[in-house]
């Protein structure tokens, strides 16, 4: 943070040159150069931002429709922005004034009841009224003061009884601030606090009367403003009783810190204390250590009463210096950093001294130094992981939602890193995705020395005429999670991911600026698009892209959800007045989709008609194609509720629904929503003009999607086509071929790097797995390879009738350890054994026998369980549907 001593200098000089308040509504004229920056900004036009020579905050225009996300919503009139405007890092996601059950509907005049806007500042205020299905007769009005050279917001509400009876009403905010963030009240300095130390922000509120309180009383949920109360006794809380026509009003300031410390310094300078500065630097005796923890402990005086309370953490910076200010007395300090150790250390405040200083020393760490290229040498980018060996401890370089250093990895856009490590053994592992070898090896690191790793990763896996593509994942900007969107972008290229379109939830939004970022717009193709998130869940999520991003409008112009899954998938195949696009159904339940709405075992109309804009489905997870379907009765049978996330086993209902006559490609997809380990560890493989990425037409995957021309996988490449004497054409994934004598002759090659291990190759006929068609290593050993080149086979298929095939292939009792985590990771990926399964190929034994005008007849086959479906339907969706070329 700033010393107070620089602080003091701003101030006696203030008057010459200081920023004057300013409130500015945002309009394309002004956005971009005053909106702070931040993993969670979320300002759009029409806001309306504050700002001054300390900080920055944006308060959402009033409205029903204002939503700063997915499950931040209805922040009219709240604070969704707040930083410090020499340092901005915006990561508050809302501070709802009132406490999130109100809905500001309207500016309005400052009220005349409050104190009068001082001279010289900025100020905007707001009312609604209470919101819910017991909606109370309190209406509220807010305002939002800045005044030159204050670091915080004044902000000021008022709760009126607009009813004919005497109400209760709770003076009360809340803040949703999410996921790394530790929440807190020190009565001390009175102050509520919540804090995010892996990404350096902190935020204050500090009543004017009244006390702060977090309510314990509430069980919020994660999705829910964390509440905080203000009662006068702080020991017995009690709501104030408001009769017909009365108000009650309450002042508090919001102000942010770059550490919960910081926030102690504010609100005690707030309060009028007199504080003294402190300046703790830290060091391994050489060098100064940037980002180590500094925890301060307030302990009371010798042979005085009291107990220690620690006051919070800060972390140096690049010159291994924390400085803070606070009242006179004794503290403790545990400083630490992962690589260096701890070590302990006192500083008193007080006497003559107008600034205490301490240096800290912790041991020297070591480092470690990462090139990787591909087999030609050149750069590419990378995952690397290191584990610690024997007593030496894994690493842990950041969070869950961090960027490069996440958890036990490195990403790398350029396969070129540096990291500190706690001298020890650690082995490590490099990777580039399924086509490149992952280089393995071990370090010593020593202190104050460097090891190097230098890995090679040769393009093994020839993919020529695929790509590789991920259709569903999300970052910060969905609200159900706090991931930096750019280090999404950067596990999409470090698992040479090709084709991505960015399918935030609730928004259109693009990766534009991150490939920019990491000069990777050559490896990686995207496009705008969405998840059009509804209830009920899971079945009403659908992607869609490409989608027109208008930026900084409302839901970045994207459209909004519905009730019934079939009005909202309309709506979104009808987007940008019908532009092509793919319409991606997510995690369905299929039972619920084809005939069992309300999953009660009985068939009725489901949500049928939704396969009428559906392009392709999510099928995963793809190994349980492998698992056959259970018995009636059975609570986990893979129908409706039962099996595989309460949804059924869904590869097993699509193989169903291929039996029905229904036509939708089968994809998978990671849903990753945090960036340890989160994408690649599953892809589409879809065919493509080019192998170039940055040449490749969205237009054109667009249509390979609709067709099925897709190769599901987690890791193992696997390219499948057909042909017959009967028609000249060589056939793909999701293509017709007519096969007049019942015959077919399939190739099927699979391709593995040397962390993927093969050894089962499946062919299922209408859903069933053939046995004359498994072939094992145990049974045709002569037939699998060593090396990228496991199988490569011709195989003839004799029919009696028409007949869709689906190729599989897997590694029993293996598995894609270690290249996404293994045992250590909090999901399964890493212990989940390689597998590929291709779309169908449909063959066609004897056109159109019958005269219905259906050349390719489906079979009908339940596979033994049948999906709920009215007798006598038909498919909405058979081989061609509005969004299809024609």
């Amino acid at each position: 943070m700033t010393s107070r001593l620089f602080l003091v200098a701003i101030a006696a000089s203030a008057a010459s040159w200081s920023i004057a308040a300013e409130l500015i509504q945002l309009d394309a004229t002004n956005y971009d150069a005053a909106v702070p920056a931040g993993k969670e900004t979320d300002a759009i036009y029409g806001d309306f931002l504050l700002r001054n020579d300390q900080i920055i905050a944006v308060i959402a225009a009033p409205g029903d429709e204002r939503d700063a996300n997915l499950t931040v919503r209805n922040v009219g009139g709240s604070v969704i922005d707040l930083t410090e405007r020499d340092a901005p890092n915006d990561q508050l996601s809302c501070f709802y004034a009132g406490g999130g059950g109100y809905a500001y509907d309207q500016r309005i005049e400052w009220p005349t009841a409050w104190d009068a806007v001082a001279e010289g500042s900025q100020a905007i205020a707001f009312a609604g009224d209470a919101t819910g299905p017991k909606a109370s007769p309190l209406a509220i009005q807010t305002g939002y003061e800045l005044r030159d050279g204050e670091a915080f917001v004044r902000v000021t509400s008022m709760l009126t009884n607009t009813g004919d009876e005497p109400v209760e009403a709770t003076p009360s905010d809340g803040v949703r601030a999410d996921t790394d963030f530790k929440f807190g009240v020190d009565h001390e300095a009175n102050l509520w606090w919540a804090y995010d130390l892996p990404w350096r922000q902190a935020y204050g509120v500090q009543p004017e009367s009244g006390t702060a309180q977090i309510d314990r009383k509430v069980n919020r949920d994660r999705r829910s403003p964390n509440p905080i109360l203000y009662p006068e006794d702080r020991d017995d809380p009690q709501p104030v009783m408001l009769a017909p026509g009365e108000s009650v009003t309450w002042r508090r300031r919001l102000f942010p810190a770059a550490s919960n410390v910081a926030l102690q310094t504010l609100a005690y300078e707030n309060r009028g204390e007199s504080l003294r500065d402190a300046v703790v630097t830290v060091t391994d005796g050489d060098t100064p250590i940037e980002g180590a923890r500094v925890r301060v402990i307030r302990t009371p005086a010798d042979g005085a009463p009291g107990e220690r309370i620690s006051l919070g953490i800060g972390l140096t910076d690049g010159a291994g210096r924390f400085e803070f200010a606070l009242p006179a007395g004794d503290y403790a300090l545990r400083v630490s950093e992962l690589a260096h150790g701890s070590a302990k250390a006192t500083i008193a405040l007080g006497g003559e001294q107008t600034t205490a200083e301490t240096t800290v020393t912790l041991a020297p760490a070591g480092f470690a130094e990462a090139v990787i290229t591909d087999g030609a040498g050149r750069p590419i980018p990378a995952k690397v992981q290191l584990t610690g060996v024997g007593e030496t401890k894994s690493p842990d370089f950041g969070p869950e939602s961090g960027e490069r250093g996440v958890k036990n990895v490195q990403y790398t856009p350029d396969g070129r890193f540096r990291c500190k490590l706690a001298p020890g053994a650690y082995k490590w592992v490099a990777s580039y995705g399924p086509e490149y070898d992952a280089a393995y090896g071990e370090i010593v690191v020593d202190a104050a020395q460097t090891a190097r790793i230098a890995a090679s990763l040769p393009h093994t896996v020839d993919t020529t005429g695929w790509l590789s593509s991920e259709l569903h994942s999300h970052s910060s900007p969905s609200g159900d999670n706090t991931a930096s969107q750019a280090g999404r972008v950067l596990n999409l290229l470090a698992e040479h991911l090709e084709f991505c379109p960015c399918t935030e939830h609730a928004r259109i939004d693009v990766y534009d600026e991150h490939l920019e970022a990491f000069d990777a717009q050559h490896r990686m193709l995207t496009c705008p698009g969405m998840e059009l998130t509804g209830q009920p869940l899971p079945l009403n999520h659908q992607n869609a892209f490409p989608l027109v991003h208008r930026p900084h409008e409302q839901d970045g112009g994207g459209p909004q959800t519905d009730a019934n899954p079939v009005t909202q998938i309309k709506r979104l195949a009808e987007w940008d007045n019908g532009a092509e696009k793919v319409i991606q159904t997510n995690h369905p339940n299929t039972a619920q989709m084809i005939g069992d709405r309300d999953l009660n075992g009985e068939p009725d109309e489901g949500f049928e008609a939704m396969f009428g804009y559906m392009d392709v489905m999510e099928v995963h997870p793809p190994e349980l194609i492998f698992e056959p379907l259970g018995q009636p009765g059975d609570v986990n049978n893979g129908v409706g509720s039962g099996g595989w996330d309460g949804r059924g086993s869904v590869i097993q209902n699509w193989l169903q629904m291929l039996n029905l006559g229904y036509r939708v490609t089968g994809v998978v997809n990671t849903d990753a929503h945090y960036n340890f380990h989160g994408s690649g560890w599953m892809r589409n493989w879809v065919h493509s003009a080019t192998d170039v990425p940055a040449e490749a037409s969205v237009a054109d995957l667009v249509h390979e999607f609709e067709h099925g021309h897709v190769v599901v996988s987690n890791g193992p490449f696997m390219q499948v086509t057909a042909r017959s004497a009967a028609q000249d054409r060589v056939a793909l994934p999701g293509d017709d071929l007519r096969a007049a004598d019942g015959k077919a002759t399939f190739r099927v090659v699979v391709r593995c790097p040397n962390w993927i291990e093969i050894n089962r190759v499946q062919l299922f006929v209408n859903g069933r797995p053939d046995p004359e068609h498994n072939y094992t290593v145990r049974s045709h050993g002569d037939w699998f390879g060593r090396g990228p080149e496991v199988f490569d086979r011709e195989i003839e298929v004799a029919l009696d009738g028409d007949a869709h095939v689906v190729v599989a292939c897997c590694g029993e009792g293996r598995s894609l350890k270690p290249m996404f985590g293994g045992d250590d990771v909090k999901d399964s990926w890493g212990r989940e054994m390689p597998v590929a399964v291709a779309n169908p190929i449909f063959l066609d034994t004897d056109g159109d026998a019958d005269g219905d005008g259906i050349v390719f007849e489906p079979n009908g086959d339940d596979l033994g369980l049948p999906l709920p479906s009215p007798a006598g339907r038909k498919p909405s969706h058979g081989h061609d549907h509005p969004n299809h070329r024609r």
